[in-house]
């Protein structure tokens, strides 16, 4: 896998544990909200562990805190 697509995974697993929301039909067993989240969030810190070169961690944290500060405005 090259350096790009783990960036693009690493994001998008970040993605999925901040922001999935399962629909009312599908939120149980395996596909419930909190199952998802996490398991993204399993599989982001694997991904991270496995490759310490991805410093991307803090620029995450950064956009959730500005959404964050802003949904509560």
């Amino acid at each position: 896998m090259t350096k790009e697509n783990r960036e693009r995974a690493y994001k998008n697993f970040r993605d999925i544990e901040n922001n999935y929301n399962a629909l009312p039909h599908l939120n149980s067993g395996m596909t419930k909200t909190q199952t998802i989240r996490a398991r993204a969030k399993e599989n982001a810190d694997a991904l991270l562990l496995r490759n310490p070169e991805l410093e991307i961690k803090e620029e995450v944290k950064k956009e959730v805190k500005e959404v964050k500060a802003k949904e509560k405005k």
